[in-house]
């Protein structure tokens, strides 16, 4: 089963990776929610970033994620903003909760993780189980391309300090693509910097689907949703970037 490694000072840098509210998403996700209705459950929340103000805004909002360590800092976070947030750790390829849900709803690319066929049908099949009839699913993913152009050399992606462990975390990354831009491997170095020690290397690779809109819209239908429609980004009107997220929604048929 495909599983990140989230923990430790990995953990802790992804914190500080997304600067400060309001978050580029924050207002189309609570948008939709509120216009839901009901509970909504988060699928890889990770460490709150979006859950959190959502929470606070007075939405009903769970989350679901497979690291333990990023859920307990979520759950820090949460104290020290008096909130008490229903969290589940396990994986979205593979988890049915007792909650039935009106959205459930991935955060950024987090979808794309998921690489192995098998593995995203049970994941989509999770995702109808935990929502509602009628309620609606929202899954952002890259667009695949075949003009995607790799990145060679090592380029710097984040340059943050994280005061839990006293250090400065640099992170550089590579990237490659195959299978015309629907596979990219992501290649990620890690330096960690602290005072009066040894600089400390370390290095991640992980791979991503990326689809072709009418692909991902064919996999949500065979999965049982219906009303299949995407859009491009997180404004009004939508995005003419072709590098922004094609963000897809999809209903759970009242008689099912």
């Amino acid at each position: 089963m495909t599983v990140w490694d989230y923990s430790g000072i990995v953990a802790a840098a992804y914190d500080h990776f997304f600067g400060t509210e309001p978050y580029w998403d924050q207002a189309f996700f609570a948008h939709r929610l509120r216009a839901n209705g009901g509970r909504a459950l988060e699928v890889a929340c990770g460490t709150g970033r979006l859950l959190l103000p959502l929470l606070r805004d007075g939405l009903q909002v769970e989350g679901l994620d497979t690291s333990r360590d990023m859920l307990d800092r979520l759950r820090a976070r949460a104290r020290a903003m008096n909130l008490t947030p229903v969290l589940h750790q396990l994986p979205m390829q593979d988890f049915d909760v007792p909650q039935r849900y009106r959205t459930v709803f991935v955060p950024a690319g987090s979808f794309a993780i998921l690489v192995d066929p098998d593995e995203i049908h049970a994941a989509l099949a999770s995702f109808l189980r935990a929502v509602e009839p009628g309620g609606e699913v929202l899954i952002p993913v890259s667009e695949a391309g075949e003009a995607d152009q790799p990145i060679v050399d090592w380029r710097e992606r984040r340059n943050v300090y994280v005061p839990d462990f006293a250090a400065q975390v640099v992170i550089f990354e590579r990237t490659a693509f195959r299978a015309a831009g629907r596979l990219q491997h992501w290649h990620l170095r890690y330096e960690i910097e602290r005072p009066g020690q040894t600089k400390e290397v370390f290095f991640r690779d992980h791979l991503l689907r990326r689809y072709r809109p009418e692909e991902f819209g064919a996999l949500l239908e065979s999965a049982g949703f219906a009303g299949v429609a995407v859009r491009r980004g997180y404004t009004e009107p939508q995005s003419s970037d072709p590098t922004d997220d094609l963000v897809f929604s999809a209903l759970r048929p009242s008689g099912r």
